[in-house]
């Protein structure tokens, strides 16, 4: 079934598997056929945020167990706590544009009680500002290489995509191979 609602549909939903792949699929689509935006722009911002927000409730809910409850009493985790409620927007700032921070930075917010509309609010943002970054980079390549090359940028995107989740996954073996040997 070829349905022209698919391309949005997967765009949207796609942060929830992988942000980045997700987003630079979106901003190569849109470089390629013009048609596509603004409407994919917000339809990636929408899954963006939608995707980021709901880790929040992760670490929230782990405050219902008794173990996370008591893990969230020690000293070294109170010193965090303080650290992430006071500077938020560094925190949340930070863990948009460093690779593999995201998750546990969201989850920790929901987990130490940061403001939840404060942490919408500044989610809303990073997404917005990290979305026109890739977005004005995936346009102004397309611009630069030409209509003869801009079949290219999809392939371009999703092999970043490939090969930086390849690399995630290599150094994440990498050290339980290395703790694995140390125990």
């Amino acid at each position: 079934m070829d349905s022209p609602l698919l391309p949005y549909i997967s765009v949207f939903f796609g942060p929830f598997v992988q942000e980045d792949a997700a987003v630079l699929l979106a901003a190569s689509l849109s470089a390629n056929n013009p048609s596509y935006y603004p409407t994919m722009f917000f339809v990636i911002l929408a899954g963006l945020i939608l995707s980021d927000i709901w880790k929040y409730w992760i670490g929230w809910a782990a405050l219902k167990n008794e173990r996370a409850r008591a893990f969230a009493e020690k000293k070294h985790v109170i010193d965090l706590k303080d650290k992430v409620q006071r500077y938020t927007l560094a925190t949340l700032f930070g863990a948009r544009f460093i690779p593999l921070a995201r998750v546990p930075a969201y989850v920790a917010c929901g987990f130490f009680g940061v403001n939840y509309a404060k942490f919408c609010l500044i989610i809303a943002l990073t997404a917005t500002l990290y979305t026109i970054i890739i977005f004005a980079i995936c346009h102004l390549l397309g611009e630069v290489m030409g209509e003869k090359f801009e079949w290219l940028l999809p392939i371009i995107g999703v092999s970043a995509a490939f090969i930086f989740v390849t690399v995630q996954i290599i150094r994440s073996k990498l050290g339980r191979n290395k703790e694995a040997d140390s125990s």
